[in-house]
């Protein structure tokens, strides 16, 4: 008995077509300078029956029926988010171990955080690992567990790896313990791993940006290094804990440089070189994103307000002696930034409406896509020719950056086509779509 009901189908086909064509056209007349009325855009009636469209999925992948399945069911997300909704949550894609191989992970701040690799074959998960980083140069990863952070270089599929280092949470929680001795931090969490929002392995492995909701931490030389919050702003203001909003992380290619933050917080820019740290006035309310060029010349800070934000770039070299600069180049002034990658058209964000928007060097856009829901995580091929896409509604989408026309399905500006989807909801098995 065949698992498609092809009247379903073909209605998931039809709606989904006239959905994006009608959206698509709004889109254009838009940024042509019109002012077409929001109220004539029809909802997307796939909600409608997106339960028999999920149990449909779920079927194609027992029977292993992939190709069928995207064929006769575009992949979408707009139209599960209603019924759906309890059991998505947020996926951080890791990066690519290869060109069709991601790594990603889910399930933060709870027990049932996992690791996970995908390629076109399978999904594979790994319980023993509730988080996974990578390196600015793709060659490390960190993949956190129970007893400590591994890092291995050039993982295979299944993370097997020339493990490079090993720090163990006693000896991490013990070295904050004795830096923050009067104050909750991570060093007083039973469980570390549960708290990890960012890992960033860098330095061939020997040092690690420990991002947790109980702040961010520097691991290099045997030393584990409050950076934020700062061990004086904590005594200065009496804080609590070290609980952090919006925290946020990056390290430069080259490793000099690391930029970080929070909603509390200025833009920060720490210069390992010098062993100087820059406070940078954000052009909006919140700090929420930082991203370097791969060229490490530059750092792009987002910072927020409500589900807007505005987006500018620092010239590494300009920052000495410029801190107190308010005009720095303006990239974006509307996206909320949750995540960012480089590409070799520019960088592409990612933004809390859902859409990735790609913006060359002078900040004038390129193109943009929608894929459905807050995007979480970015990550681009060895090769630069896909775009691996986490989103919060439980996803991972994986664009083909070179294809050229995108399908009757898709929402955007540009030509990029899905090629596949990774599918992680809280109570299901991990789908291909």
């Amino acid at each position: 008995m065949s698992w498609l009901n092809e009247k379903i189908a073909e209605k998931w086909r039809k709606e989904g077509k006239r959905y994006a064509q009608s959206v698509n056209d709004f889109v254009r007349r838009s940024i042509a300078g019109e002012v077409p009325d929001e109220s004539k855009l029809a909802n997307d009636g796939r909600a409608e029956f997106s339960a028999e469209v999920w149990d449909m999925v779920k079927k194609g992948n027992v029977q292993n029926d992939l190709h069928r399945l995207r064929k006769e069911l575009p992949a979408a997300t707009w139209p599960f988010n209603e019924t759906f909704q309890s059991s998505m949550q947020a996926v951080r894609v890791a990066g690519y171990l290869d060109n069709d191989t991601v790594v990603f992970n889910s399930g933060f701040l709870t027990d049932k955080g996992c690791v996970y690799t995908g390629d076109h074959e399978h999904v594979r998960s790994f319980p023993q690992y509730q988080f996974a980083g990578q390196s600015p140069d793709g060659e490390q990863y960190a993949l956190a567990g129970t007893e400590g952070i591994r890092v291995i270089t050039q993982p295979d599929r299944h993370l097997e790896g020339k493990e490079v280092a090993m720090f163990r949470w006693d000896d991490i929680q013990s070295a904050i313990h004795q830096a923050l001795p009067r104050i909750e931090s991570l060093a007083d969490c039973e469980y570390p791993e549960r708290t990890l929002e960012g890992l960033i392995p860098f330095d061939r492995g020997q040092a690690l940006i420990i991002l947790s909701h109980y702040g961010i931490y520097l691991v290099e030389h045997g030393k584990v290094s409050p950076m934020h919050p700062d061990p004086a702003e904590v005594e200065e203001h009496e804080l609590e804990d070290t609980q952090i909003s919006m925290g946020h992380a990056a390290v430069s290619q080259d490793g000099r440089w690391i930029a970080f933050g929070s909603q509390v917080s200025d833009h920060m820019l720490l210069d390992r070189e010098r062993h100087h740290t820059y406070a940078l006035y954000p052009e909006s309310s919140y700090p929420h994103h930082a991203v370097f060029t791969r060229d490490h010349q530059y750092v792009w800070f987002n910072a927020c307000h409500f589900y807007n934000g505005v987006t500018m770039q620092v010239n590494l070299d300009e920052v000495e002696g410029n801190e107190s600069k308010e005009d720095w180049p303006m990239m974006d002034e509307s996206a909320r930034v949750y995540a960012a990658v480089e590409i070799p058209q520019g960088m592409v964000l990612g933004d809390a409406y859902g859409y990735l928007k790609c913006v060359d060097k002078k900040g004038q856009e390129v193109w943009r896509h929608f894929v459905g829901s807050t995007i979480y995580s970015l990550a681009i091929s060895p090769d630069q020719s896909k775009l691996a896409v986490g989103t919060y509604g439980g996803m991972v989408h994986i664009l083909n950056l070179h294809s050229d026309r995108m399908d009757d399905y898709s929402i955007g500006t540009g030509t990029l086509r899905e090629l596949e989807r990774f599918v992680v909801w809280r109570g299901e098995e991990p789908l291909r779509w």
